[in-house]
This record gives structure tokens, sequence and C-alpha cells, in this order.
């Protein structure tokens, strides 16, 4: 350690605040690390697959959680023996580095693991024996208050370690103040203006997670916790139970995942005003909710500038969630699966929503001066809300009808406006029971302009325009063919079918499910509704329904 030696301890030993996957932990006793996109056997740094994996997942230790979910002495061994190599093998921490291994969002979720699980990783360790670790937080604590990092989730990660590692670390008194001042002074920046206009839920979960670790952390170190971090809590609190699913799960959408199982409704608790939810469209998403079903849909265009660099072709696509189970859902991120699932997760077909022919509804440039992807909104106009008993739109903010009735939403895009004179209406109906959810979809030229752009595209494509209606199902549902409809089997012998008006073209087709902490994506299937526009416009409706209901 380049630094002279720290003091030894915690001003409270620290307690877990995540746990994992016991099934991923035993693998790692095993001697098998899976991570997302691979796996690395043997000593995880060092071992074979230890190149392929992502770095930032790798070095971050958020894998420490899996072994934590075993809580087996050799789960105890294990965790000891991976943080002291890694200290090993990093004893000069730099002034400021651009590797993956020293990023400041890499370092504050390195920081905070072993905070959370000091429990397994210092048992047996005399006091010289556990001095590295503590030379090595302390040192790190020193990294992230001199460390430039951008606004956004990577800079509450950081700040959040470094402020949780202060008010910890014995010898860091004087450190907690600054911390603590920082993190709230970025409560605007980075979650304000980056993460809510990233439009991806599961990094507002993230940033929910960590201000209430830190609130959390202040409370029983007797540090009071600055008035932004805690209003930010009580801010986005409400916004994660209004896009929250029936199993407790985040809708999948812009780079995000479901979350790990349970954080959310554990991050919730860190607000004071239990139960309130947000009401029209935090986020740019709308909720329909009913008995044990849940509906969320993309009602806004991708988000644009910095926050478009995980962005999805994603507008009206949806998810829709009985009880436990998700159903219909996304493909998900393929960003850490290589560059072909990348780009190809962020395509329009990749969700559950309607896609001309080999056309998203938005368009990915190539990268940007950083390296980032972009996507240009080809939406000009996104637009949803409930409706009135005559069809009428209604203001986003309308309060939700009573429990008894059914839910509705309207909700529509132009993205093909401008090529092709075509707009999407998608119209949604989830009844009083949650027992079924039915929809139509709309492709039409909507006045003269437009249809006599689609006049030009259809003279030149005299069999019509292909487009597919596409629903993707999480790959615990088995789909089989039933006539014209589709059987669904979920888990716990739960059934529902899956039928439409027979103006399109009904098939199964393979698809893959992404996720973090998979290995690699999981085969799924998708139900996909194929026709030919060769008119002004064409409505095409379909239904899922529970067995049994009527």
């Amino acid at each position: 350690m380049n630094d002279a030696p720290r003091p030894h301890g915690f001003v409270k030993r620290p307690e877990p605040r995540s746990l994992g996957s016991a099934t991923r932990g035993q693998q790692m006793i095993e001697g098998v690390l899976p991570l997302t996109g691979g796996v690395v056997e043997g000593d995880p740094f060092r071992g074979a697959g230890a190149e392929d994996v992502d770095a930032a997942e790798l070095h971050g230790f958020g894998w420490l959680d899996d072994l934590a979910a075993v809580g087996s002495a050799r789960a105890r061994d294990l965790a000891q023996s991976r943080v002291l190599g890694w200290i090993a093998a990093h004893r000069r921490v730099p002034e400021i580095s651009h590797d993956v291994v020293w990023r400041a969002d890499v370092t504050g979720r390195r920081v905070l693991r072993w905070l959370f699980h000091a429990g397994q990783i210092m048992p047996g360790l005399d006091r010289d024996g556990a001095q590295p670790l503590f030379d090595s937080l302390h040192a790190q604590l020193g990294y992230l208050e001199r460390a430039d990092i951008p606004a956004g989730l990577p800079r509450i990660e950081a700040l959040g370690g470094r402020a949780i590692a202060a008010m910890r670390l014995k010898g860091a008194e004087d450190r907690v103040a600054p911390a603590l001042d920082a993190l709230a002074a970025d409560m605007e920046p980075s979650i304000r203006k980056g993460v809510l206009r990233s439009r991806c839920p599961e990094a507002l979960l993230s940033c929910l997670s960590l201000l209430g670790w830190v609130k959390a952390t202040a409370a029983e170190t007797g540090h009071a916790l600055p008035q932004p971090v805690t209003e930010t809590i009580e801010d986005i609190a409400p916004i994660l139970r209004a896009l929250r699913h029936a199993d407790g799960g985040m809708p999948r959408y812009h780079g995000g995942g479901r979350g790990p199982s349970g954080r959310l409704d554990h991050s919730l608790r860190a607000a004071s005003r239990g139960g309130e939810i947000a009401p029209g469209h935090p986020m740019g998403f709308a909720r329909l909710a009913r008995s044990r079903a849940t509906v969320v849909l993309d009602a806004a265009a991708p988000p644009a500038g910095p926050a478009a660099a995980q962005a999805h072709a994603s507008t009206l696509g949806l998810e829709f969630t009985s009880a436990r189970h998700p159903m219909v859902v996304n493909c998900g991120s393929g960003r850490l699966f290589g560059p072909a699932w990348s780009r190809a997760s962020r395509a329009t077909a990749c969700h559950s929503t309607l896609c001309l022919s080999g056309l998203s509804s938005a368009k990915l440039l190539p990268p940007d001066g950083q390296g980032h992807e972009r996507l240009t909104l080809l939406p000009q106009r996104v637009w949803a809300g409930r409706c009135d008993i005559e069809g009428n739109l209604m203001p986003a903010d309308t309060p939700p009808p009573p429990p008894r009735e059914p839910d509705t939403i309207l909700a529509g895009h132009d993205a093909w406006l401008g090529t092709h004179g075509l707009t999407h209406l998608r119209e949604l109906y989830l009844s009083p029971d949650g027992d079924e959810l039915r929809g139509d979809d709309t492709l039409a030229a909507l006045d003269e302009d437009a249809q006599e752009t689609l006049g030009r595209v259809l003279d030149a494509a005299p069999n019509g325009i292909g487009y597919d209606i596409r629903f993707q199902l999480h790959p615990d549902v088995e789909a089989l063919h039933d006539g014209d409809a589709v059987r669904l089997m979920l888990p716990g012998n739960e059934e529902w079918y899956f039928s439409h008006d027979l103006t399109a073209e009904l098939r199964l087709e393979p698809s893959g499910y992404l996720e973090a902490g998979l290995p690699e994506p999981l085969a799924s299937t998708q139900i996909v509704l194929s026709h030919r526009l060769t008119a002004p416009a064409v409505q095409i409706g379909w239904t899922f329904m529970r067995a049994g209901a009527s």
C-alpha cells in the first residue's frame, strides 16, 4: 500500500445490507464464478475466462452478495481469500487511473461490499492479518475523494461508497462531513438531470438503495443526514412505487433489469411517507394495475443527449406481470453480452410492441466521441393517457378509475410519419380482476398529408408494408400452439391463453432473455402477429386471458 498504515477497526461494526443468490454462491464454492456474459474458473482475477468477462462487475465485488447468501464456513473462507488476494495484487492505489479497476463507481461498489461483508472477510484474522483490509479501505476512500466522476448513477455509487466508508472507518471522522456534503450537492445533477432523464428504472432503484444505505449508516453512527439527501429519498420512492410490477420487480427498460430480488421493497422502507405513489407517467411510463396484475408501457420517446447511451427503441413496448410471474417482457439489455447482443437488444423487434419490418421506431447512430452509440429520435410525438367512456384521451395525471372498473390506456407515436406517413396507436384494457389484458394495435395514415406519403410508399411496394406485433415471453413461460391461439403455462400450474382477431398470421419464434448476472442469454419464446398494410389503416386486436376466466 502506498500510504502509511491506517487506523485499525470500525467506528461501529457494519452489517450486511445486500444478499444475492445462494445458487451462484454455491457455484463459486465449487470453483466457478458466474458473471454477466461469461464465467471464470478458479481464481477470478487470474482464472480461465477472466479476460472475457466485464471487469467492472468482477472488480466491483458485487458477487460477495452471493457468497453471503450461502453463509457457510466455506463461503466465508472463500470471501476472505478473494478479498485479501485482490489487496495483495493491488497494493499501490494510483493517484488517478482510467483503468476500469479504479473507475470511481467500481471503487465505490467495491468499498461498500467489503464493508457490508466484513463479517465474512475478517473471521479468523488477527490484528496484523486484518490490517491490510483497513489500509486498503482508507486508501480507496482517499482515491474516491480525489477522483473525477461524471454525473449520474456512477457518481452516486462513488459518493455513496465514500460517505459510508467515512462514517464506518476509525480515523476517518474528519472526512464524514465533506463526504456527506459532496453527496448532498450531487442530488440535482446526478439524479434529477441524469438518472431520471435516462428513463432506466433499475438505475433509479440503485440510487434509492444507495441513499437508503447512507441514511441507515448515518443513523447508526450518529451523523446528521443532509436535507437534500432526505428530500431525494422521499422524491424517488413514489416514482418507484408507481413503476413496481406485481412481483416486486422493476420494468426492464433502457439498459436496466428487474433489480435484485426483494431489493425494491426493502429500499422503499427508507422513505418515511409510505404508500405514496407518483401521479401521471413517472419517468415516461404508464402503468395499469388491477388485482394481481400489472402492465407497464413505455409511453415516451427514448432519452436524448448524454442519457441516451443505453436508450432502447422501445416506444409503446409493454410488460405484463401476473402475481409473482412475469409473462410479457422485453429482451433486456445486451450491453454485457457482446456487440451483437448490445445492438440487437436496443432494436424495436426485441420489445413487445409493433414494428415495421426491418425498421425500428428509433435509429441507432454510430458511436460519439466517447465511444457511446446513440439513438436518434424518430418519434416526433408520443402520447398516452386514460380514456373517458367515449374513448377520448384524458390528461396523464388523471387519477385511476375505482378498483372495480377496468383500467385502460390509449397511446400513440408517429415514428414512421416522415418515412411512411404512419402513426402507431395502442389501446390497452385490463379487467378489474386482472384476468384479462386486451389490446388493439392500429397502424394508420391519419390525415391527407400522411395518406399522400403512404400512397407513394405503397406505389413502390405493391405487396404492402410488412409489420409485426411481438410479445416477448419470460423464459419461465412455456408457449404451445392451440389452434388459432397460444396456450401459456406459467410456474405454479397457472395457465393463460393468447388469442387474436385472425387479421394477422400468428407464429411462435425463438428469442432471448438478457439479465445482469446471467452467464449467457436464456432461451425464450416470442409470439409474433405478422401482417401487411395495403390500405390507409389497419387494426389488430389481441387478448391475454387467464384459463377459466369468463
